[in-house]
């Protein structure tokens, strides 16, 4: 039987949201939508995105609770990851973005044994925010949590990774992935780069297009 690893990407992803932009949208005050465009410009990198949202961020533990508690999923990622433990097939979740709303969010709907590699996030006082990059000199050293440095560490011999993103932090993942998945940014980033992948809107779509996959391995 064919080894295949499954990996996702959280915001607008898993989550409907792109969970991290809501969270500086709604908390910070700056200029949010500039910060993104500079990254996406390749003005600055991650890191320096999460590092400017947190110090200009002023919020509350509990505060971020009832904020991560009120974010929805794709409600079709519960069959997706149902028949993957059926199949034995090892789900991962890379984000480039916080620990903290990413296991809240996921503990909520009942992923709470999923594994999550993410930036973390440390509150230094009552409202006070900073991040960690555990994993920052491990990979490219623009992201603040490489997916491709993952990726090829839980590669073994004869593993068939699965990547499944909507995003710009999913760009280092794509060459270290045997079948992608893409939508919105991700996707045009693979159009323009001649990068073959599997459109999707939501999760249903994965599993859908996964099971046909599954029959030529």
């Amino acid at each position: 039987m064919a080894k295949f690893k499954i990996f996702t990407d959280f915001d607008g992803t898993i989550s409907i949201n792109d969970v991290g932009d809501a969270l500086f949208e709604q908390f910070t005050d700056t200029d949010w939508e500039q910060v993104v465009l500079d990254w996406k410009m390749d003005k600055i990198s991650s890191r320096e995105v999460f590092s400017h949202g947190c110090e200009k961020t002023r919020i509350t533990k509990q505060q971020l609770e009832a904020f991560s508690d009120e974010q929805q999923i794709d409600p079709f990622f519960k069959d997706f990851v149902e028949y993957c433990q059926e199949k034995s097939y090892p789900i991962t979740v890379l984000s480039d973005g916080l620990d903290f709303y990413i296991r809240r969010i996921l503990d909520h709907y009942g992923f709470n044994d999923l594994k999550v590699f993410a930036n973390q996030l440390v509150f230094l006082d009552y409202n006070q925010i900073k991040p960690e990059f555990p994993y920052y000199g491990k990979g490219c050293l623009v992201c603040g949590n490489c997916k491709g440095y993952h990726l090829r560490k839980f590669r073994q011999q004869g593993d068939i990774l699965v990547y499944i993103g909507d995003g710009y932090s999913d760009r280092c993942a794509v060459p270290e992935t045997d079948i992608l998945f893409a939508k919105r940014d991700l996707k045009e980033y693979c159009m323009e780069k001649n990068i073959a992948f599997h459109e999707f809107e939501n999760f249903n779509d994965v599993l859908e297009k996964f099971r046909h996959i599954e029959k030529k391995y």
